[in-house]
């Protein structure tokens, strides 16, 4: 069995347009092959599930809020016995913490850090459509946090390793996505992708592939990584000092992603 594991936003996904066009080709021959594609993300699930039924994906397990939580579909071979029902007919494995823990978190860590970190529990639905550009019923799904806290820094930036030193004092971790940093719990899209494998045939070969930091724990799972280039810096130097042995897309985004597939599934 192959298995492929993925980050959305910036990878399968344009990091402005949220479109995957790019990507069908490769979408279609997994489909046809019956290569599953898992999506990992910082994403909610409601957000996720609406984007696997848009591009057409068979169903396989759902990695969302960054490893928070995974929903695996009824039908999928093996599913962990602590995974509970859910109304949409699936059932969803919980890794992290709830959102109604991390929110509260949040407010000590801006008082470690001395800067206001104004959360998306704290947001609008407006106002998270136009700090993503998504439109206003799909920022309203965003904003359906279950597992982590998604936030800005209000005037000065804080450096991650900073922010993450705040958070580990309390229980909690930061990590960065392309717009937000997100304080979420213990667990990351790594744990979730081996757990995921770990419901696979043995001998499952996996591909996984990401284009931020935050993909790091993901791409160091799988049995071959691939790095997607970021639209305006190219590959993130971190994930390539990192990953020494990843393939590098020739394109960012859903492009790149797509030339990646398509070589991988065809052996190559």
């Amino acid at each position: 069995m192959r298995l492929i594991l993925t980050d959305l936003d910036g990878t399968l996904i344009d990091h402005h347009t949220y479109s995957a066009d790019a990507a069908r080709p490769a979408l279609t021959v997994a489909r046809d092959k019956g290569v599953p594609i898992v999506l990992c993300s910082s994403k909610t699930l409601a957000e996720m599930r609406m984007l696997a039924a848009r591009i057409a994906l068979s169903p396989a397990p759902l990695v969302v809020e960054n490893g928070g939580a995974i929903w695996f579909p009824a039908d999928w071979p093996s599913v962990p016995e602590t995974a509970t029902p859910q109304v949409d007919g699936g059932l969803l494995l919980v890794l992290g913490a709830r959102a109604e823990e991390l929110a509260p978190k949040l407010d000590v860590v801006a008082r470690a850090v001395g800067r206001d970190l104004r959360g998306f529990s704290r947001m609008t639905d407006a106002e998270v459509a136009t700090r993503t550009g998504l439109a206003l019923d799909v920022a309203s799904l965003a904003r359906q946090r279950q597992f982590s806290e998604p936030f800005v820094c209000v005037g000065e930036l804080v450096d991650l390793s900073v922010l993450d030193a705040a958070a580990r004092e309390i229980g909690a971790r930061v990590t960065r996505g392309g717009r937000f940093f997100h304080l979420v719990g213990a667990a990351d899209k790594g744990a979730a992708a081996r757990l995921v494998v770990g419901t696979c045939p043995p001998g499952t070969h996996t591909l996984g592939l990401g284009d931020a930091p935050n993909d790091l724990p993901l791409l160091q799972s799988v049995d071959e990584a691939a790095i997607v280039p970021q639209p305006e810096t190219g590959l993130h130097p971190t994930l390539v000092r990192e990953l020494p042995n990843a393939r590098h897309a020739p394109a960012a985004g859903p492009a790149g992603w797509n030339a990646i597939v398509l070589e991988w599934i065809s052996g190559g």
